[in-house]
Formats: structure tokens, sequence, C-alpha cells
């Protein structure tokens, strides 16, 4: 019996069978209606934090959050992980210990770097924070696999969404001369609460802990998973390169106005990234668990990226559509010049969708070095298509360098294309992925033109 079939067993859940599109959906909008009860409590807490604590009080607990944020994104064990459970390889148990060897050593690190920028008492928080965030990567695996990650998402969004709460009513709380570091207590009771749900549901077994040998078997599986694992590392800095470098060569060349208007377009834009993470998280795991190379499960594959693919690119038409009107009611009059900008970014969304659809399916049979890759080409492309154009063409320009960044996806899915041969990625489906983004661009073309 493999590992997510134990937890199946114990938290009272019959073995799971292979997944239909309709179950995955309706896993996906879970995990997106968590994220946005989360963001929507976050946005309510975020005035009274900055008008309680005031700019420099907030200042700091900006800085702790982002710091979190920044270490916690890091959890680079957890895909690894996903697999080794779903396929009950011998190196399960020694990724659960090199799990636990990592998350104390960030938390050790994390309180070292805490105790240098916070008080003594904000530096506990965060290196218990990270220390609980770790320690839960094992118990949200198994969950995952299981078939409950949207409730593992709703834990943790609803944790989150309520810290800010919290933290919000203790900064309007607390009396004058009080330590205002009490206010990060509640991000670090999320953490901690999550981990005690999360190990709840899973019963205990099989979690990250240590044990006699513990720093053997870590080794062992630094050993054995040594590609991998600086495969997602270089993913993440490659994906923080891809995110960034646009904003990065705006700010550089564009004045003041000009930045602000693109910004505030391609942060809307960027919102959208929020479906097709809902979409790999829940895709993820169930590709692990049924992974077994067959042809059948490669149908599988292409027939739940096709119906994807058909729905979001019905929702981008939508999008670039109402996007002059869409634009100055969310962001403001002041940005209306800019709906051009959403317009095109909201097209090139569709090419985005492909890396949360292939991404998922690469890493459940192992591969997790090709996106690293082609995320770094298209941090180096965009670097210089900026570099060339943002000076000559303004804000043109940046929205050039932001549309490059989709190369990384056209790798993947080009890569995929090849791998899946022509029996199971037809040529038909070809010319409908073709199709389809050739019409989102000519329909934002149409529409950029009449708004310009």
């Amino acid at each position: 019996m493999t590992p997510y079939e134990q937890t199946l067993q114990r938290t009272g859940g019959p073995v799971a069978p292979v997944e239909g599109f309709s179950v995955l959906a309706r896993r996906a909008s879970g995990v997106l209606g968590s994220h946005a009860a989360a963001a929507a409590l976050g946005i309510a807490s975020l005035p009274v934090l900055a008008r309680a604590l005031g700019p420099a009080e907030y200042g700091r607990l900006s800085l702790f959050l982002t710091l979190l944020g920044v270490v916690t994104y890091q959890d680079f064990l957890r895909p690894l992980l996903v697999r080794a459970l779903s396929r009950g390889e011998h190196a399960d148990g020694g990724l659960r210990a090199l799990s636990a060897v990592v998350s104390w050593t960030l938390a050790t690190v994390a309180g070292v770097v805490g105790v240098l920028l916070f008080s003594p008492l904000v530096a506990a928080f965060f290196a218990i924070a990270v220390l609980a965030h770790g320690l839960a990567s094992v118990d949200y695996a198994r969950l995952a696999l299981a078939g409950r990650v949207a409730g593992a998402a709703f834990v943790r969004n609803i944790a989150w969404g309520s810290a800010a709460v919290a933290a919000a009513c203790i900064a309007t709380l607390i009396a004058d001369g009080a330590d205002p570091a009490w206010v990060a207590a509640p991000f670090c009771a999320a953490n901690v609460a999550i981990l005690v749900i999360y190990r709840a549901r899973v019963g205990g077994a099989g979690t990250a802990r240590w044990r006699v040998g513990a720093l053997d078997s870590a080794r062992v599986a630094w050993r054995e998973h040594r590609t991998a694992i600086l495969g997602l590392v270089g993913f993440g800095l490659a994906n923080a390169l891809v995110v960034s470098a646009d904003r990065l060569l705006a700010e550089r060349w564009l004045d003041a106005h000009d930045f602000g208007l693109y910004a505030g377009c391609a942060d809307l834009a960027s919102k959208l990234a929020i479906v097709g993470s809902a979409v790999g998280t829940v895709l993820y795991p169930s590709f692990a668990r049924h992974s077994d190379g067959s042809e059948r499960e490669a149908h599988r594959f292409v027939g739940i990226a096709s119906r994807v693919l058909l729905g979001w690119a019905a929702v981008l038409a939508v999008l670039v559509l109402v996007s002059p009107r869409l634009v100055p009611l969310v962001l403001g009059p002041d940005y209306g010049a800019g709906a051009w900008i959403c317009t095109a970014l909201f097209a090139v969304s569709f090419v985005h969708m492909l890396g949360f659809l292939v991404t998922p399916w690469q890493r459940a049979r192992g591969e997790f070095v090709a996106q690293t890759r082609s995320y770094a080409i298209a941090g180096v492309a965009m670097i210089g298509v900026g570099w060339a154009l943002v000076p000559l063409l303004g804000i043109a320009g940046a929205v050039a360098c932001a549309c490059t960044a989709r190369l990384a996806e056209l790798q993947l899915f080009f890569r995929e294309s090849r791998a899946l041969g022509r029996r199971v990625l037809t040529p038909l489906h070809l010319a409908g992925v073709g199709a389809l983004a050739m019409g989102l661009g000519l329909l934002a073309w149409w529409r950029a033109a009449g708004t310009a």
C-alpha cells in the first residue's frame, strides 16, 4: 500500500480513482475560492493596520511578512515529496528526513536574520513560523495526494486571512507604549495552526521529524535527488527574474507617470496567474498519483489540457473585450489611457496557462529541470528585449518585454509536444491551440486599436 493510500484510510476516504475533469474543476474552484476569501480578508485589514500602526511600524510589519513569504516560497521539496509519496518509493523516507533537516536549518537561519532586523520577540515569531511551514510540507503532500488539496489550500488561506484580521484587531487594541511586535504574532500562529490541522488530518504518521540516523538519510536523499532539487531551486530564481524583469527595466527608463501607468495595468493583468496557480495545484498530485507512463494517461492529460484551454480562451476573450471599461473601473480613471496594456497582457495569458498545465505533467514524471532551463532562457530574452525596446518605445517596449516572458511556456509546450508524439497530441490539437492563440491575439489587436 502506497503512502497516499494509507493517508486515505486514516482520513476515512476510499482509495481515489482516476479523477475526471469535473472533479478537478471543482477542486480548482475550491482553491480559487479560498484564495479569494484570503485576499478579501487581507485587503479589508490593510487600511486598519496602516492607520493603527503608522508608517514606521507598518513598514516593519511589511518587512516581516515579505521575508516570511520569500522563505516559505522556497519550499522546493514539496513537489519531490508529492511524487515520492505517490509512488511509494524507498526514497520517501530520506526525503522526509531531508525535509526535517531543511526546515530546522531554515528556522535557525531565520532566527539569526530576525535578531538582526527585528526585536527578539518578532525574531522568535519569524523562526517559529518558518519551522512550522517547513514541517507541514509532508502533511500537505499527503493531503494533496489523498484528493484533499482544496481542503489543504482552504486551511492555509483562511488561516492567513484570519491572521491579517487578528493583526488588525491587535493593532487597534494595543495601548500606547505597548510592544507592537505582538501584531506579528497572528501570522506565526497561523503557520502553527496549519501544521497542527494538517498533522491531525493525516494522523501524524510518516511526517517530517528528527530521528536516529536522520542526517544520514538526509544526505542519501540529497545525493539521489540533487539534480531535481537544484532544478527546483533554479526554477524559483528564474521565475523571480521572469516576474520582475519588465518592471525593473521599465522603472529604469520610463518617467514616474508612465511607469506607474504600466505597473498598475501590469499588476492587474498579473492577477490572472492565480487561476493558473489553482489549476496547477490541483493537477500535480492527480498526475503524480496516476502517472504510469502509459499512453492512456497521456491521453488523459491532453484531454484535460484541451478543456482547460478552451474555457480559458473564452474567459480571456471576454476580458479583452471589456478591458477598456474594466481598467478605469478597477484602477481609477487615471489609468484609462493604459487599458491597451491590459488588453495585450490578457491575450498572452493564454500562453501562460500552457505552463500551468505542462509543468505539473512533467514533474509528475520526474522532470524537474526543463522548467528551470525554459524560464532562465525567457528571463535572459526579456532583459535583451527590454534593454533594446523600452528606451526606444517607452511603455510599448515594456509590454513587449512582458510578452517575451511567455517564451518560457512556449518552450515547455514544444518540448512536450515532441515527447507526446502525434498519436497523443494530434495535428488537430496543435492547430486548435494555435487557432485559439491567434484568435485572441487578433481580438486584442482590434480592441486595442479601437481604444488607442
